[in-house]
């Protein structure tokens, strides 16, 4: 499975979205709040095996899917 559709899977599980795409908002579209994206961020890490970097949370860099998109590639390509 693609990074892409790894990350989309777990949104679709934690927002009420039936479909997930990279232009969705995260806070608009999908109703993720600062503390589903905390949760967030950890399911994406238990779902990819690896922690993400501190350096790399800050939470106004994440506005759109594809933002979660660019950020778990950086991860994997490690």
């Amino acid at each position: 499975m693609q990074t892409v559709e790894r990350v989309n899977m777990v949104l679709t599980q934690m927002s009420s979205a039936d479909t997930v795409f990279g232009a969705q908002k995260l806070r608009g579209d999908l109703g993720i709040d600062s503390l589903k994206m905390v949760e967030l961020i950890l399911a994406l890490e238990e779902e990819f095996g690896f922690e993400i970097d501190e350096s790399d949370l800050d939470p106004s860099r994440f506005l759109l899917v594809s933002d979660l998109y660019k950020l778990m590639t950086k991860y994997v390509g490690k």
